[in-house]
């Protein structure tokens, strides 16, 4: 029954064009959490993001200029 809809649709190389741009999309995130994130200085300071804004101005600040 759906053969004979789906045989003239012009959109079916879609899903797979999608799955393709996911598949890429989620190996390069793999790829830049193992390989771009070797830095230890730059993981700490991506893990206190959150607990910035507990800190006083000043220290933000200082945080900043170094």
């Amino acid at each position: 029954m759906y053969q004979q809809y789906f045989q003239d649709s012009e959109w079916l190389s879609l899903p797979l064009v999608a799955l393709v741009f996911f598949f890429l999309f989620f190996v390069g995130v793999l790829v830049r959490v193992v390989f771009g994130m070797r830095d230890e200085r730059r993981v700490n300071e991506l893990a206190s993001l959150p607990f910035e804004s507990d800190r006083p101005d000043s220290q933000q600040q200082e945080q900043r200029d170094v």
